[in-house]
């Protein structure tokens, strides 16, 4: 999964509680490896979409 789509999908799970959890973040990332920037784009549109991020 491309990190757009790791990011859209991640904003559809926590639009529903306005949460999403470190553990549901890995699943949607499917031990993919990503770059330290690819992360910071991740957290940051989650967060900049008013979700939290939580741990579990």
């Amino acid at each position: 999964m491309l990190v757009p789509d790791i990011i859209r999908r991640a904003i559809e799970i926590g639009e529903r509680s306005g949460k999403i959890t470190f553990d549901q973040l890995n699943q949607i990332c499917d031990s993919r490896v990503l770059s330290p920037e690819d992360i910071d784009r991740i957290l940051s549109a989650v967060s900049e979409a008013g979700i939290r991020i939580e741990e579990d």
